[in-house]
């Protein structure tokens, strides 16, 4: 059974409105104490408390406890929800309809990044419902707004069940053709968000990709083409130390992992599939990645303040410093720059049609001793290997 308690979070300016706007946070908690709390501001994933082996909870991901820490850090798009488009539209216009579409251009003058200027993560979103497993938000993005055609609805279902797992579900219409690509953009440290550098370099991390998107070196825009992770640092299908792969970043301009993983090139949005694990294993949590969308984009923070460097830290929830790869991102979504990009998965909507994405976290854990044995040293001390849940 799950249980959801409405609480103030704050209060924000409405950028559309310019008046200040109060801002509710809405609380997830299941019957094994996982909760998740969502507020309005973006519709943001502010929290999510996660028992480990020894079933002591910890917040998994970073964020800040008060509204001015949302508002003063916007640019690393903390836990909030982003679009119309996610990513990267190449130098701000496509064709759609064979016309061209001029969009708002927030990165550098020369190419729009998450929706533009004012984006889906500054936006609050209406309270559309309370469920008994959780919350739908709403956000009506109007025609022409950050240039893009038509009125968009967006409803996002954030759910959570006894199993601990963790739905986000979006839905859209549009009254005219438009592209639409939504995404989260959750910071997790599966050992806790105070653990810093050193619990994110002791995670084992696997996605189940053979393919990496190409990008041009300068601007970072794909390319169309795709690189294979045979014999490279990007090739994770099977579990690696996190802090291993990245100190292997060390002579490359990108300190850390900032890519997007091909994971399916014949998108069907009917079809959820398995992204990844990362488990934890001093504290034996893990959360196991699952989505109907055909890429994710996987950093580790790159761009946070460097304590060698002499940067000042970001201050997050308890007081906690945020400094460089004291955390990952996971965006799942469609390609980034699809609207460029014929032979990408389609991105756009026509009136009729419903946009569908689907993510879904699973939240676990296992005794820690169990994390570096084999499926035969299981075996032989008669313990069944780990499943993976159905998704459904």
């Amino acid at each position: 059974m799950v249980k959801v308690v409405e609480d103030i979070f704050g209060i924000a300016t409405n950028p559309f409105t310019k008046r200040a706007q109060v801002i509710r946070r809405y609380t997830m908690t299941n019957t094994n104490r996982l909760s998740v709390s969502i507020i309005q501001l973006g519709a943001t994933i502010q929290s999510i408390q996660a028992p480990d082996a020894y079933h002591q909870l910890s917040d998994v991901v970073l964020g800040f406890d008060d509204i001015a820490g949302y508002v003063k850090y916007r640019n690393y798009k903390f836990g909030c929800t982003l679009g119309r488009v996610t990513d990267v539209v190449g130098n701000g216009e496509f064709i759609m309809d064979e016309r061209r579409v001029i969009v708002s251009k927030n990165l550098g003058h020369k190419h729009q990044m998450n929706g533009g200027f004012v984006g889906f993560d500054q936006v609050i979103w209406d309270l559309y419902m309370k469920r008994p497993d959780g919350v739908t938000l709403r956000h009506v993005s109007q025609d022409g707004h950050e240039g893009f055609p038509g009125t968009l609805s967006i409803f996002i279902h954030f759910t959570i069940d006894d199993d601990n797992r963790f739905f986000i579900r979006i839905e859209g219409t549009t009254n005219q053709t438009t592209p639409v690509n939504i995404s989260n953009h959750i910071y997790f440290n599966l050992a806790g968000q105070t653990t810093g550098i050193k619990g994110i370099f002791d995670h084992q991390i696997n996605i189940e990709a053979m393919e990496t998107m190409d990008t041009s070196g300068g601007d970072g825009i794909p390319t169309g083409r795709f690189k294979s992770v045979n014999d490279s640092v990007y090739d994770i299908r099977l579990p690696v130390f996190m802090g291993d792969r990245v100190r292997q970043f060390v002579e490359r301009p990108v300190k850390g992992y900032d890519v997007c993983y091909a994971l399916d090139k014949e998108f069907d949005s009917n079809i959820t599939r398995y992204v990844g694990r990362f488990l934890h294993p001093e504290s034996g949590r893990f959360m196991e990645i699952f989505s109907n969308q055909p890429s994710v984009k996987f950093s580790t923070a790159n761009n946070f303040p460097q304590e060698p460097l002499g940067d000042e830290p970001i201050l997050g929830k308890k007081c906690t410093r945020y400094w460089q790869h004291c955390g990952f991102s996971l965006q799942l979504l469609n390609y980034p720059d699809a609207v460029n990009q014929p032979d990408f998965p389609r991105i756009f909507i026509n009136p009729g049609e419903h946009y569908f994405h689907e993510t879904i976290y699973h939240f676990g854990v296992q005794e820690s001793w169990k994390c570096c044995a084999d499926p035969e040293e299981l075996e032989a001390l008669g313990e069944e290997p780990l499943k993976r849940p159905s998704v459904h």
